[in-house]
């Protein structure tokens, strides 16, 4: 009889980008070495691998991993003042090695097939929970709502939006959408530059600050929900459910009663919820986001539409055809064919 040992859960604590103290703190944590003041070298031990950090500007910073842990491991970034003004996007490249565990103390639900792009303030809390033997590769990119706001006005992007939100007592600010192939790509080109042997730290600089552009852009343009306050536990509920949707837009969806039952919500009060935050049901919304999805595959990938309907979990490809023309007023077929983005 084979008997399983048990295996050390470690709990490490995310360290600050910009305090060298925490950062080094970090490295002793992993039984790891900090190199030049920006790098932590990890040999063996806990997990191997590095830990790169870099300023962009005064304002933004950004940090990289790339690492094999040996045992699972729960990071925690516990939330520090709300007056400090700092934010910060999350792009995880491995997806089944990263689960986002918690967020402001909230259980999540967390898909591990999409790639996702998590934007907190800093004084939200979270705990992420890392496979052992898996690649962790993620980019953090951290900055002031000053930075952000020049960026904004350099730009010329909607500043009153974006400062509204950022200003909000008592809201803590908290964006999630998944990235589309062309945010992946530029993403994994970022990624690259920063791990290489020869880091180009200029185009890094520019594509670090493109990616928060765009995604800000993006989601202040499809009127993301505004957070409710912390103490609104259906909000964080709904984000689940949220999740749960996004996790299976390349899958059949489950019915709302299971979606109710793994967020621990009755059905009737998450419909009510999603919609009020949402503005449409959760098919509406599930719809809208696998429609959206097809078309950024149809036009970025080399599929056909017998592919791609396949690929989004469609067993006769004349549903999806269907679907699809009644979604966006035009045939997949066409579009593909036209090779246009918007009509």
């Amino acid at each position: 009889m084979n008997l399983k040992l048990p295996t050390k859960h470690y709990s490490i604590p995310l360290p600050a980008m910009d305090c060298v103290q925490d950062f080094e703190q970090f490295a002793r944590a992993l039984n790891g070495e900090v190199i030049g003041k920006d790098i932590v070298q990890l040999s063996g031990g806990l997990a191997k691998g590095m830990v790169k950090k870099r300023q962009i500007q005064p304002g933004c910073c950004l940090r990289s991993w790339n690492l094999v842990f040996n045992h699972p491991v729960e990071l925690q970034k516990c939330g520090e003042d709300p007056d400090s003004k700092r934010f910060t996007i999350v792009y995880v490249l491995t997806p089944g090695s990263c689960r986002l565990k918690s967020i402001g103390g909230h259980e999540q639900f967390s898909q591990i097939e999409t790639r996702n792009t998590l934007m907190v303030a800093n004084d939200v809390a979270l705990k992420f929970d890392i496979a052992p033997h898996r690649a962790v590769q993620v980019i953090e990119i951290s900055a002031t709502s000053f930075w952000l706001a020049q960026q904004f006005q350099r730009a010329g992007l909607p500043l009153d939006n974006f400062l509204d939100r950022v200003n909000e007592k008592g809201n803590p600010l908290i964006l999630n959408c998944t990235c589309p192939p062309s945010v992946i790509n530029r993403v994994n080109m970022l990624f690259d530059h920063l791990m290489g042997v020869e880091e180009d730290y200029a185009d890094a600089d520019q594509l670090a600050t493109s990616l928060i552009l765009d995604f800000l852009h993006k989601m202040l343009n499809s009127q993301v929900p505004r957070v409710a306050g912390s103490q609104d536990a259906h909000f964080l509920k709904v984000m689940e459910a949220e999740a749960i949707l996004q996790a299976h837009l390349q899958r059949n969806l489950p019915n709302v009663c299971a979606i109710a039952q793994q967020v621990s919500l009755s059905e009737s009060t998450l419909k009510r919820h999603f919609k009020i935050i949402f503005g449409k049901s959760l098919y509406e919304y599930y719809l809208e986001k696998k429609m959206n999805l097809a078309k950024v595959m149809l036009l970025e990938k080399p599929l056909t539409v017998y592919q791609t309907a396949s690929m989004l979990g469609y067993e006769k490809v004349s549903n999806f055809i269907g679907i699809f023309k009644k979604h966006h007023g035009y045939s997949p077929g066409s579009m593909k064919k036209k090779g246009f983005m918007n009509q």
